[in-house]
């Protein structure tokens, strides 16, 4: 683990090795004191790849599952069925630490035998974690150094601390979200219809274990709020046009993490051929994203 800081006001920790999970982000709040947004737990890095409900994991190159022919974890493409892990399998293979420096890290995962036998491309997926002002940003590049078009889902998982402070009880928290709108699967993610969602405070204490999937967001920006403790945690994906859906998911309503996860697909985006929901890279095109995590005061 790499632990980066930002004087004595903010840091943030990383582990290239497992799957370039970062682990922790936590700030010095004005009049509120240190608050640690991003779930850690120990217990669960030690259980790792088999489970990773802490940190932000990494998602490529699909997010959720795929579903070929009634079996999940299958995707299709040019004819041929490869089998592919829940969110990818990005977040279970080492990355390489290119640069560092007192404030932030840059980490690389490219294609290797083992992955083109289950993703048939070659490409280099780079992310970059940075304290500016107490703030923490991520900033993703991926190419396709392949000679065909690359399609992918990418997305991030973080799992927020609920509650943000020891002081204060989980079912107070609320989730901020702006219009939107809501997508609703049918069987096995084949299809989805959407109706329109007003903006609200989403209780902590509703049951999301199903999922909740937004789309064309009025602000693609929603924050986590601990109003006892008086601080809230801000997730900000505006300068990111193709991360165009979030997924609002935890396993329980007692679970000490809550998950708001940009993604730039739905599920099963491989078999939706027609929704043309995959990013697809033409050769030597790039992709770049970035967003940011804040902690401020309510």
């Amino acid at each position: 683990m790499i632990v980066l800081r930002e004087g004595a006001g903010a840091e943030f920790a990383v582990a290239p090795e497992l799957g370039g999970w970062l682990l922790r982000y936590g700030r010095d709040v004005p009049s509120r004191g240190w608050v640690d947004a991003i779930r850690y737990d120990q217990a669960v890095v030690d259980r790792y790849p088999s489970q990773m409900y802490a940190g932000n994991p990494l998602l490529f190159p699909l997010v959720s599952y795929n579903v070929v022919g009634g079996r999940e974890h299958f995707y299709e493409w040019q004819g041929v069925t490869y089998p592919l892990p829940q969110h990818g399998f990005a977040r279970r293979m080492p990355w390489q630490v290119i640069s560092q420096t007192a404030v932030s890290i840059t980490m690389e995962l490219v294609d290797t035998e083992v992955t083109r036998s289950v993703y048939p491309f070659q490409f280099s997926h780079r992310v970059n974690y940075r304290l500016e002002q107490g703030r923490l940003w991520f900033e993703q590049r991926i190419e396709n150094r392949s000679p065909d078009p690359m399609p992918f889902g990418a997305g991030i998982h973080p799992y927020f601390n609920v509650p943000l402070s020891s002081s204060s009880q989980r079912d107070d928290c609320f989730v901020r979200i702006p219009a939107a709108q809501c997508a609703q699967p049918a069987a096995q993610m084949a299809s989805f219809m959407y109706r329109d969602c007003p903006p609200q405070d989403l209780p902590v204490s509703q049951d999301v274990a199903d999922t909740i999937l937004l789309s064309n967001l009025e602000r693609q920006e929603i924050a986590l709020v601990n109003p006892q403790a008086g601080v809230q945690v801000i997730l900000n994906w505006e300068d990111s046009p193709r991360y165009r859906y979030v997924a609002l998911w935890s396993k329980s309503p007692k679970e000490p993490f809550y998950c708001i996860e940009p993604w730039t697909s739905l599920p099963n985006a491989f078999s939706r051929p027609q929704d043309h929901d995959l990013v697809l890279l033409a050769p030597n095109e790039v992709f770049e994203a970035q967003l940011y995590f804040d902690i401020q005061p309510v």
